[in-house]
């Protein structure tokens, strides 16, 4: 079973927060809040703090630590020491900075997580629609690494949204009402791939090239005056359908 280490000194810190006296806390604001000003800076140059949701979220919980920063010179608090909790956890010698900045820290390595699982979820997805639409999921697959790298939230210069970089004229005659929903956006976009395989008689690079040129370029052009990067694109999934490994 994995331990948690940021859930569990976010734990004690906020017993230890209620437990420390009045009198620890007033002594130790006036250096916290030089600490905590310097963190919330930091912040700050992100974006807007008041419409920053995890940067409110951070700023609240940091609060927590007011009670539990003590003057060095003043002697250690009886009471409860984060430095030592943190110490004993990690075996390793941290200053108040560091902590803090562990613990900030602690939210992108969580966010990282999260991502990670979504990746699990979306390749689930990507098996069930490709069963749904009769596509190989290898194919659906290489294509989303290829246009998005699987960021559910990727959107393009020139306006192409989500998973598989649906354009919105195209989401909405496909019914999408969420370009950004990883379920809408795969089955769509696999639709639509179908549908260009289907058109050219199964001819993947005519297909591929449609979708990421346009079908009214291919159907003037043809694929002899393909842009260099839609013949990047081409070859970039083609790659991936080779190695097998996305």
């Amino acid at each position: 079973m994995s331990i948690d280490l940021s859930n569990m000194i976010n734990s004690a810190l906020v017993k230890a927060a209620t437990a420390t006296s009045s009198s620890v806390q007033n002594r130790s604001s006036q250096k916290f809040t030089e600490v905590l000003q310097e963190k919330f800076n930091n912040l700050k140059s992100l974006g807007n703090p008041s419409r920053n949701m995890d940067g409110i979220a951070h700023m609240a919980q940091l609060k927590l630590f007011q009670g539990l920063f003590i003057d060095e010179e003043e002697g250690k608090n009886e009471l409860f020491s984060p430095l030592n909790l943190m110490e004993t956890l990690t075996g390793a010698s941290v200053s108040k900075s560091q902590m803090i900045d562990r613990y900030v820290n602690s939210g992108k390595t969580t966010l990282l997580r999260s991502k990670q699982a979504e990746r699990s979820d979306i390749e689930k997805m990507i098996d069930q629609v490709a069963e749904r639409v009769d596509l190989a999921p290898e194919l659906i697959r290489s294509v989303v690494v290829t246009e998005s790298a699987f960021q559910v939230d990727a959107e393009s210069h020139a306006g192409a949204q989500g998973l598989m970089q649906l354009m919105p004229e195209t989401a909405r005659e496909l019914g999408v009402e969420d370009s950004f929903d990883p379920q809408q956006n795969l089955l769509a976009g696999s639709r639509y791939l179908k549908q260009l395989l289907d058109k050219y008689d199964g001819d993947l690079d005519h297909a591929l090239a449609a979708y990421n040129w346009g079908q009214g370029n291919v159907d003037r052009h043809g694929l002899d005056k393909m842009p260099q990067e839609t013949r990047q694109y081409l070859a970039k999934i083609k790659r991936l359908l080779n190695q097998k490994t996305v």
